[in-house]
């Protein structure tokens, strides 16, 4: 995330408690239809300090899939100019990256021209209409990040959105170029929707609003602004996303090092659409790019019922720990509320059981987490599970002695809403055949679609005449072809499944964005 862009893999621990008997008999595993939220409901990771990650997180988790998919391997894979390049599948540990959007594998296309040409690689998350939600990605790469240049040359594009409600959910925007020898400029906008953050929020709700503009210098240093709106009307009788007024809105202007980040952070807070705040400086500290520790926010849980649907009730629930130790927790509808502590920002230690009147560099969260898949027990008997769906890594803040020779400087323009125009992503999904990179090979059990088999692509496996990388059923002849990935093939299907978003539904031309007093404002 904000450590170093070198396509580096990030991990998501999943933490295991070993339960008391007499609270073990319901788990995941035991509600088998999968169609239900508690199989669905997607996994992500956060940061405490969310606006400084914007630019680093956000790009190093799409660096870490891109990276996974292999798609160097397979890239211009023909030489026949008559072969077109080809989809294959891929089964990925997404969690490896920070996230978990599905349990099922991807459609990637990795394609270029001629040797010296880009390489553009598209990603589809998921590939039919039963799919809530679907993640879709392009990049067009002319020069992969290095050490030296940590963001590459290349544009990228992200967009999550609800297939069924053609909602979209999440939308980003990137791109890197190169100023000089020495200093790559990095821009960025990202649109949110505070159900990717929070499932139990109805879509369309709270909206969310970033843009960023760095420049990075040789030794993965430089400088630069990120921009955060947060658009909900019911406080301040405005629109949403992007022509309304931002409830909360700022900027926040960061100096960096390949070691630490110093920042200051400013507000501009409406009720009503009226200032309650403006341009206050409410943060400015150094943080390490490398040091963390974690915790789990009250909304970064999802609590589920025995028939895996989403909790909406409120009530007392107690779980036992590793310890054996029974423990006390509140449980608010999608929430688990523990008992809170002030905790260092530098380690998480706990410096005072009450809220942080008084303390510096610490901050009130969770005294404790509730691992994954616990399953706790209501004051009335019934059982719960508990996923943990939203982590938060909190990167250390150090003294700012650390940070010293890093200046940060006056606000720079960002993007607006129209970065995105003209960017849209092809949702249409491509026809693949037999699964060519697979995470789980040697793990066959965390694989329930493919068992961890992966083929070589241009063996026939079932010697049906059609080569592996475009047969969707490498192992049974009589068929070979699947467009819409529902499971039947071509032949007997009378279905047409495939995933459609119509991305007009994204697209303000119109709109004119309102700059809050934090914001550049110009000469």
């Amino acid at each position: 995330m904000i450590e170093k862009l070198i396509l580096k893999t990030l991990f998501l621990s999943a933490l295991l408690i070993t339960a008391n008997p007499a609270f073990s008999e319901l788990t995941r595993d035991q509600i088998t239809d999968k169609s239900q939220p508690v199989w669905r409901d997607f996994t992500i990771n956060l940061v405490h300090q969310v606006t400084i990650d914007i630019p680093f997180g956000g790009l190093n988790r799409l660096l870490c899939l891109f990276n996974k998919t292999e798609y160097r391997k397979w890239a211009n894979l023909q030489s026949d100019a008559d072969t077109p390049a080809y989809a294959y599948l891929t089964n990925i540990d997404e969690r490896a990256c920070g996230l978990n959007m599905r349990d099922e594998p991807a459609v990637v296309r990795a394609t270029q021209l001629n040797p010296d040409a880009l390489v553009r690689v598209e990603y589809w998350n998921a590939t039919n209409a039963g799919a809530l939600t679907s993640l879709t990605q392009d990049i067009h790469v002319i020069e992969e990040a290095t050490a030296a240049n940590p963001v590459g040359i290349m544009t990228i594009d992200q967009q999550l959105y609800n297939q069924n409600d053609q909602k979209m959910l999440l939308r980003q925007h990137s791109e890197s170029s190169r100023v000089d020898d020495s200093t790559i400029q990095y821009q960025s906008s990202l649109y949110l929707d505070q159900f990717v953050i929070n499932q139990s929020t109805p879509q369309g709700q709270s909206e969310e609003y970033y843009a960023t503009n760095l420049y990075f210098e040789e030794g993965d240093a430089g400088y630069g602004t990120i921009v955060n709106k947060v658009f909900n009307p019911v406080p301040t009788g405005s629109e949403l996303y992007p022509a309304g007024i931002p409830h909360i809105a700022g900027a926040t202007n960061i100096a960096f090092s390949a070691d630490y980040i110093r920042y200051e952070r400013y507000l501009d807070l409406y009720i009503a659409g009226n200032f309650v705040q403006s341009k206050l400086l409410i943060e400015s500290a150094c943080v390490s790019r490398s040091v963390s520790w974690s915790y789990v926010p009250n909304f970064g849980y999802g609590v589920y019922t025995a028939d895996g649907d989403r909790n909406a009730e409120t009530f007392s629930a107690e779980f036992t720990n590793a310890n054996n130790d029974v423990v006390q927790v509140q449980v608010a509808g999608f929430s688990v509320n523990p008992p809170v502590a002030c905790r260092s920002l530098l380690d998480g230690s706990v410096v005072a059981a009450e809220p942080c009147s008084g303390q510096a560099a610490a901050t009130t969260v969770p005294a404790f987490d509730v691992p994954d898949l616990t399953t706790v027990v209501g004051a009335s008997g019934p059982e719960y599970i508990v996923r943990v769906l939203k982590p938060r890594k909190v990167y250390s803040q150090v003294d700012t002695s650390f940070c010293e020779g890093l200046v940060v400087r006056d606000t720079l323009p960002t993007p607006s809403h129209l970065f995105f125009e003209g960017n849209n992503i092809i949702t249409a999904v491509p026809a693949a055949g037999a699964v060519l990179v697979n995470d789980f090979a040697s793990d066959p059990d965390l694989d329930p679609f493919y068992a961890g088999k992966v083929y070589s692509p241009i063996e026939d496996s079932d010697a049906d005449g059609v080569q592996n990388y475009a047969d969707m059923f490498p192992e049974d002849g009589t068929k070979s072809a699947d467009l819409d990935y529902d499971g039947v093939p071509d032949e007997s299907d009378v279905s047409d499944d495939r995933v459609k978003f119509d991305n007009l539904n994204f697209d303000y031309p119109d709109a004119i964005e309102y700059i809050t007093p934090s914001m550049y404002q110009g000469e």
